[in-house]
């Protein structure tokens, strides 16, 4: 209990100082990563404009995007299952 004696607590005026001090660190800092993190989307979304064209006069190309499966022509058949005993 003799450690509690040389605990030094920040008075009320340094608890706020440190407060705010903080709250505007997170803010500025939030503000600032989705500053960077938009910038950065856009970048993005241009340089994919450049690399991949939107639309191609081409009849063998898909107009889908690099990825996408067309499921138009799917068929799909049950096969019927045997118990098992």
């Amino acid at each position: 209990m003799k450690e509690f004696d040389h605990i030094v607590w920040p008075t009320p005026a340094e608890t706020q100082k440190y407060f705010i001090t903080v709250v505007s660190m997170i803010t500025i800092l939030t503000v600032f990563l989705f500053v960077v993190g938009t910038i950065f989307s856009q970048g993005l979304f241009a340089a994919k404009k450049q690399l991949v064209p939107v639309s191609s006069n081409s009849s063998t190309t898909s107009s889908a995007p690099i990825g996408d499966l067309k499921l138009d022509n799917v068929q799909t058949t049950a096969t019927p299952t045997v118990p098992t005993e």
